[in-house]
Order: C-alpha cells, then structure tokens, then sequence
C-alpha cells in the first residue's frame, strides 16, 4: 500500500492503483457529509469495522468488529457481509453479498458510503450520494440550480413522500432515475419557493418548468423514460389508477423536509391531464413556509394594518378580500385568523380546497360533487355555534347571501371574490342579485391586492426615471428621481427578481358609502366619498415600493390596472 493517512472516521484510508474492466475509471468510496476523504477502490480489498485492523476503522458502536468488506471481483467489486451484528445494507437492504455499482450507498453501522465513479465532479457532499461520476446531463443541471440557489446551504433536506393516506414511503430513497428526479425536482422547487411544478411529455423527453414569483422558469428536460418513472410515482403517491394514463386525474400527496432550513411537512396538489405526447402532471406547493404567519408581515400601510387589528378584535362583521387568483387574498385571511385567538372562538373554515392546516380551526373542504358546496356547508356550519368563519369564495347569490346575514346575526365573516379592486368587489355582491341593504348592513372592510415581483438584491441595478414616470408617481416617489430595474443573474435564475410582496388598497366601508348602496350606487359617486378619505390606491401603494427600491415601475406596470 502507499502513504496513509488518517480520516475523520479514525482509521486510515490508503493510495491504490485501480482496477481493469467494466468500472471504467474506477470506484471510489465518498463518506457522508464529507466527513474524511474518498476511498479509492483497488485491487485489494477494504474492510469496515470498529478494530483498529480495518482499513476503515469506524467509531461506531452499531458496526461490528469486522464488519464488512468491499473486495475486487471480475469486472469490478463487490460488497460482502462478515457476519455482522447488525447487517450491511446497499441501498437500504439488507445483503449478504452484492455487485457494487456507482450511485449504490453502503451502511455500516450508523455510518453512510455513497459510490461513485473515480474523477467524479465535487458536488454538495451531502448529495453526493445520489449524483455519481457518470450521472446524467438533468441531474447535473438540478443540481447546479441547488447550488447556485440562495441561501447557502438549503436544498439539502432529505424527503420522505407521504401517500394521500399520510403514511410514508420509501420510493424517493430508491436508486432508480424516477425517484431522484422527482426529490431534486422537489428540493429545487422549495428552494426556489415555486407555487407549481409542470412535467409535460414532449416527444421522446418530458419538459420540467415550475411558476417561480408568478412566471414560468425553465428548470430541465428529463429523458421520456425518467419523466414516465416520476409520473408513476406520483400516481401511485395519489392512490391514482396507473391504467388510465388517457384520463384527466386529480389527488395529493405530502413530503416531510427533514435536515433543512426548517423541518416542515409540504402538501402537493396533483393534475393529471391527456396531451398530443401523454399526460401532463402539474403539482401545486402548498409551503406555508412561504407564507406570511402574521398580519404584521403583510407589509400593510399603518393606518391599513390599525384597521384590520380592530377588526380581528369585532364579534362580528363581514371583511371582504379580493383580486384575481394567485393574488394572495386567501394567504391575507389566514393572516387575520392567525390573530384571533383560537382557543377562545370556534373558528371555522369552508374551502376549495382546504390548502394550509391550521391549529386551533375546524377546516371543511367544499365537495359539489357530494351535495357540499359553500353554500349548504355555511348553512350547516351556522347550527354548529361559530364564532369566526371563513369561506373561501363568494361564488353565486346563495352563498353571498348567507354569509352577509351571518355577518348582521353575531358572527365575523371572512371571504374573498373575484374583482379588480375594491369598488369593484361591492358591485360584484350587487350583481349576485344580493340586496343592497344585506351588502351594506354587513360589509365592514374590503381589502383589494395584488402581488409583485421583489427585485433580485444581488443584480438590480439603478436607473433615472423618465420625465412622464415622475409626473405619475408624484408625491409616492418622495422626491426621488432614480429607482431600481430588474437584470437577472444565477441566484434569481436570470428573472431579475427574488420572491414576491403584496401590494394593497383598502376600503373602511363607512356610512357614506352605505347611503350611497343603499340608493343609487355609483362608481363615480363611491369614489367622489373614497377621495375625502384616508384611501391608498393598488398602484399608488407600488409607487411607494418602487420609491425603496424593493420593486420596479415595470412590475408595477404589469400588475396595476390603472397605470
């Protein structure tokens, strides 16, 4: 043998030529999470055991004295088992015996050994037992996006899938190609925040993009066979049937991070859906990492933030979220709930579906097909002595109706419709044919958002805004004549921007605006009492982001209807 030297494990590790035939360049031996050197595979053997006469000598109290051996065999090497106390495993199974190959991981006691070709690129250690030396050009990229992902050091969690059923499986810990795509796939998406991921079949590859701060991002293009793998997973994660591959398919599924940032439990919306190529999976994240937990966080005006802190506190009343969907208006009233105390209310929510698990509430999910829509379940959960209820969407004139008299009869009643601002959202309960008296005897407060995009810190870069562009921002830019545009760089994955804020405008519905409903309503004649008020507009409230540099004219642009 040549020269030792000692590794972290505590025994020594030593130079050997490598060996002919169908490993190529050789093997090597990578302890987990870099702790020691790799062990270069030779033509002599390589014992594992807690005796100092091992070539690995462990300090592990669940190895053996002589534990287990990886030993040259024709066309490459084997692992074999000394009659362990605790048995060696390749893989997670047990072995007596078993040809090694690269991206195979031997246990030894507590101690982990990942496989890999010699010559193997320096990935994350951490990783590395799932990236060998000749892996593939998708998992190189998977795993570049990890690395060059802010903050340093996340996206190394290890996962284990939950079924629908909530109990756990082992298929991400297998060695195949499906399940290590869908884990890097997974792990990008939580390091990126991404709200969606989409697997679509294109010919003889499956494309993999994911809805990053609202638009789509190229992520990698998996082979037609791994893509196939990661689809079957997922089926079989959603108790979905795997014949019908022609059929339009809907289920969930979990993963529990471990190891990360913050252990946590991620809920994934599953559809399946028939193209020209196969079926198109798309999986919705429900992180409520990325969500904000308190309304302080919300980034409200202060005077916004006073007003709903008095209505977190009203025995009753109605308040009113609105804006297209993916806006945040249900993750605003999540907040608000999250202020109410819960152990003294009975707080209920009615939602389609129910997205975040919250302690301390009574969450039903809406089932039309079942007879349970918003509207009977409201009816229903009135005769259960409720305090708070949140129902997800005012959709039709029923259950818009009910929730108004349930806001007139003791009960705070939160929801959300489909409008573009404020004033919109009162005519879009006028239009539900709901009588203007219930609309304007409950209505209290309607908060109208948006979000935008938040400039990337790492690349952004300042620039003098145009003539025009100070004239419109006015007296929000605070006298400033330069703000921030977007560039785009590795940590923001070329996008120019890195995570997302809302936006809002909130209306106090006061007497005035009552009259005015309960008259002749009038947008005009609403915005004539809103204009002798305290009222921020959506776009006047970007202004002010892009005066402190946290987004751009551009972003607001994009999503402010007025400009």
């Amino acid at each position: 043998m040549g020269s030792r030297e000692q590794s972290l494990y505590g025994g020594a590790m030593g130079n050997r030529s490598m060996p002919e035939g169908d490993t190529g360049t050789g093997l090597r031996l990578r302890p987990e999470h870099g702790r020691g050197r790799p062990i270069a595979l030779g033509d002599e053997p390589i014992t594992f055991g807690r005796h100092p006469d091992n070539t690995v000598c462990l300090k592990d109290e669940k190895a053996s004295r002589f534990h287990c051996v990886v030993e040259p065999v024709e066309g490459g090497y084997q692992v074999r088992d000394l009659e362990s106390r605790n048995g060696t495993k390749v893989n997670g199974a047990k072995i007596q015996s078993v040809r090694l190959h690269p991206g195979d991981t031997i246990q030894v006691g507590k101690s982990l050994f990942f496989a890999e070709r010699e010559g193997a690129a320096d990935f994350d250690p951490q990783l590395q037992g799932e990236i060998s030396g000749a892996a593939p050009v998708w998992l190189l990229e998977l795993n570049r996006i990890l690395k060059e992902l802010p903050p340093e050091g996340a996206g190394k969690e290890e996962i284990v899938l939950l079924a629908a059923d909530g109990r756990p499986t082992d298929v991400l810990s297998a060695a195949g190609d499906g399940s290590r795509a869908l884990k890097y796939l997974l792990r990008v998406a939580s390091k990126a925040r991404a709200t969606d991921i989409h697997i679509e079949p294109k010919g003889d590859a499956y494309h993999t993009r994911m809805r990053v701060d609202g638009q789509m991002v190229w992520i990698a293009e998996l082979p037609a066979k791994t893509g196939e793998f990661v689809l079957g997973i997922v089926r079989a994660a959603c108790h979905m049937k795997q014949a019908a591959r022609d059929a339009m398919q809907e289920g969930h599924f979990s993963a529990k991070y471990s190891g990360g940032v913050l252990d946590r439990r991620v809920e994934f919306r599953a559809s399946l859906t028939p193209s020209t190529h196969g079926q198109k999976a798309v999986l919705r994240v429900l992180d409520a990492l990325n969500a904000p937990h308190a309304t302080e966080e919300l980034g409200l005006l202060p005077y916004m933030h006073q007003r709903l802190r008095r209505t977190v506190r009203m025995d009753a009343g109605l308040v009113l979220s609105c804006g297209p969907t993916g806006s945040g208006k249900t993750t605003t009233l999540y907040s608000i709930l999250r202020e109410i105390d819960r152990n003294a209310k009975n707080v209920v929510t009615i939602e389609d579906p129910v997205e975040y698990q919250l302690d301390g509430t009574t969450q039903l999910p809406v089932d039309d097909q079942r007879g349970k829509g918003f509207g009977e379940l409201l009816r229903s959960v009135l005769r259960q002595d409720p305090d708070v209820i949140l129902v997800g969407e005012i959709r039709d004139e029923e259950t818009a109706r009910t929730a108004m008299q349930a806001a007139m009869t003791g009960h705070l009643v939160l929801s959300t419709v489909h409008a573009k601002d404020s004033i919109a959202a009162i005519f879009r309960l006028l239009d539900l044919k709901v009588e203007p008296y219930l609309v304007a005897n409950s209505l209290d407060v309607v908060i109208a958002q948006r979000l935008v995009r938040v400039l990337c810190p790492n690349c952004k870069e300042e620039v003098r805004l145009l003539p025009g562009q100070v004239t419109k921002m006015g007296k929000h830019l605070g006298g400033k004549t330069k703000a921030y545009h977007a560039v785009g760089c590795k940590r923001c994955l070329k996008t120019g921007y890195f995570g997302r804020r809302a936006i809002f405008e909130m209306l106090d519905f006061n007497d005035d605006l009552r009259d005015i409903v309960l008259n002749e309503p009038s947008v005009q004649a609403m915005k004539k009492v809103i204009a002798g008020g305290l009222f921020t507009t959506l776009a006047q409230f970007g202004f002010r982001l892009v005066a402190d540099g946290v987004t751009s004219v551009e972003e607001v642009e994009r999503v402010a209807e007025e400009l």
